[in-house]
């Protein structure tokens, strides 16, 4: 039947419209509309249903078939021309005219069928139908944002993209809200884009101490948006690949390529950067002019083609367990003396004290950046020199909003690795996180000797100035806290959303050292091993712990091994990795951990590790390997 023209559609007051896919689904329907569907079933006779592409089911017209739905009576113009928008009406749908049997007799009413687009075939496979509701709401705030930019500017499109980008956490904010709260009206949307606003750059030409440091801020903010459109795309291009299961944080394995990507990439980003004037800070050039720049050079960068060898070595090198699994990574110039350092001291970023004069929170939303000073996290206008931190999987700072990365120990170890690299900033530390059982009574404190295996395994061991070994990350107090002491583990909540009333339990190992070129997969495993193997409690130092006497000589034990290192007794380490064995076993019987060949091949390394260190302090090798 030909499709009515548009005036003599918009013409009807009310219309009734049979829905058979992802629209027949409540919730769907009322975040797309924002309306809740009058609907009772119907069948429509002459038409067969195709579910090939399962976020696209689609009817055609087909003699002696029959497809069952509903029929939503009472579609508004307003409504029917938002479903028109998410239809693609024109180009996946085609809106017809058709007449549906329902228990109350035969009733006319609008159906999309299968438009060109659909019938070549052209939607993704991989797109899920959570997929495409986000695309259409993304569009429809993209579409807000467009209506701000000037017809006659000359970049339009990418003074578009740029101001999507400078927005983007705005944009999330307003897509989960969308999911939560159906039906948020267009008004919101404006005004919640109004009031996050773009940022600037004029205040620099009155603030010449930050300006002296601008050309770094510059650079952070350039590579940043470059890898945020990259993680996009790859996103978009490779949704079945890096797709997570919802308990984790959605842009887990997209954010590993992208920053994989760009750190294979940097040399070309800065000579980019100079051939487009934008290496440098120029009083001549705003925020959004950066902005395009980036965008520029992402659209330079970007080729599927390019990424697809990310997205597969990350597919190939997989090896999930059963644990949920996180991380935060801490850079800084001066290392452990940003704390407490004074203004000029650290002559790159000054402690990233003009972290939100420049926006940095709206460009490192992704990778959960934020300055860190080991009191106060500032989400927010927070003037404190600290440590640049990325906490992935910490998608919302200001009320500490996180998922789990994933439960897989390679990926959790090449994400690290790629942040230090895409950085480009003296690494400092790495905190690890375990999501325990819920409801599993705590076990008894560890012995020490287990926790000097672990600082064996993830701490580090160096030379000191005058060429004595140490542990430097206890030696130099760097994880000694003046009000409790040792901060070697603590237990944490976790919350997906502000009234979560659930939060997920976590143990929190802050003791690793972050390095350059690094895997930690061996030190994951342990930790995963230890934790599970009779769920210790964390070294608790805190006047209320029921363990305080006992962890305050465990303290001094590691506190003294961190002074004068010494060698592991052989029935120690047999110890340490007979408890490991036995928790990777727990986490695979009870959780779907990892099988057993993949533990047994990483206890062999963590044993050979061990095993190193002994022979370097027996004389036996002529230095600490990092990595066996």
């Amino acid at each position: 039947m030909p499709t009515p023209h548009r005036r003599d559609r918009d013409a009807e007051d009310e219309v009734r419209l049979f829905v058979y896919g992802t629209l027949t689904d409540q919730f769907v329907y009322r975040v797309i509309t924002g309306d809740r569907p009058r609907a009772a079933p119907a069948v429509l006779d002459g038409y067969r249903k195709v579910t090939s592409l399962k976020s696209f089911p689609y009817v055609v017209p087909h003699a002696g078939s029959r497809v069952e739905g509903v029929l939503v009576a009472g579609v508004s113009p307003e409504v029917l021309a938002q479903i028109d928008q998410y239809e693609s009406e024109g180009n996946l749908y085609v809106r017809q005219k058709v007449t549906v049997k329902t228990p109350d007799g035969p009733k006319e009413g609008y159906v999309y069928a299968a438009g060109p687009e659909l019938l070549a075939a052209k939607p993704s496979p991989d797109v899920e139908v959570t997929d495409r509701v986000a695309d259409f709401l993304k569009g429809r705030i993209e579409t807000a944002i467009a209506a701000d930019v000037p017809a006659e500017s000359g970049l339009r499109e990418l003074e578009i993209r740029a101001r999507e980008e400078l927005l983007g956490e705005a944009v999330e904010d307003l897509i989960r809200e969308h999911f939560d709260h159906p039906g948020l009206p267009a008004f919101a949307v404006k005004h919640r884009l109004e009031e996050s606003g773009l940022p600037s750059l004029k205040w620099l030409r009155t603030e010449p101490a930050a300006a002296e440091h601008a050309p770094q801020y510059v650079r952070l903010i350039v590579k940043t948006i470059i890898f945020n459109q990259l993680e996009e795309r790859i996103r978009r291009d490779f949704r079945g690949a890096v797709r997570v299961a919802d308990a984790y944080y959605a842009h887990a394995v997209s954010a590993l390529a992208a920053l994989q990507y760009v750190a294979d990439n940097l040399g070309t980003v800065g000579e980019i950067m100079e051939s487009l004037g934008v290496a440098d800070y120029d009083q001549q050039l705003e925020y959004i002019d950066y902005a395009v720049a980036a965008i520029f050079i992402a659209d330079e960068l970007y080729g599927r083609d390019r990424a697809e060898p990310y997205v597969e070595r990350i597919k190939e090198r997989r090896a999930a367990g059963g644990a949920p699994l996180g991380y935060e990574v801490e850079f800084s110039p001066l290392g452990a003396d940003i704390i407490g350092a004074g203004p000029g001291e650290d002559a790159d970023f000054d402690g990233f004290y003009y972290f939100d004069d420049f926006d940095l929170a709206g460009r490192l939303w992704k990778l959960g950046g934020h300055v860190d000073n080991h009191r106060v996290v500032t989400p927010y206008r927070g003037r404190v020199r600290g440590f640049l931190e990325f906490a992935v999987g910490r998608y919302k700072i200001l009320g500490d909003l996180s998922k789990p990365v994933t439960a897989d120990p390679v990926i959790l170890s090449d994400s690290a690795t790629a942040a230090v690299t895409f950085a480009e900033i003296k690494p400092h530390s790495l905190h690890l996180s375990l999501q325990l059982e819920e409801g599993r009574p705590p076990g008894e404190p560890p012995p020490p000797q287990h926790l000097i295996c672990l600082l064996i395994l993830g701490g580090d061991l160096n030379l000191d100035p005058d060429g004595v070994l140490r542990e430097k990350r206890l030696h130099n107090r760097e994880i000694y806290n003046e009000f409790t002491g040792l901060d070697f583990s603590r237990h944490n909540e976790h919350r997906v959303r502000p009234d979560d009333d659930r939060p997920a339990k976590v143990v929190e190992f802050e003791f690793p050292r972050l390095f350059y070129e690094h895997s930690y997969v061996d030190l994951v495993m342990a930790l995963k091993g230890f934790q599970f193997a009779t769920n210790p409690p964390p070294l608790d130092l805190s006047p209320d712990s029921p363990h305080l006497t006992y962890n305050r000589e465990v303290e001094r034990e590691l506190l003294a091994w961190a002074e004068a290192p010494h060698a592991l007794a052989r029935g120690d380490i047999e110890y340490f990795l007979a408890v490991v064995e036995e928790g990777l076993a727990y986490e695979t019987r009870n959780l779907g951990g990892h099988p057993p060949a993949f533990c047994r091949e990483w206890v062999d390394r963590i044993e050979r590790k061990l095993k190193s260190y002994n022979a370097f302090i027996w004389g036996e090798g002529k230095e600490w390997l990092i990595d066996v």
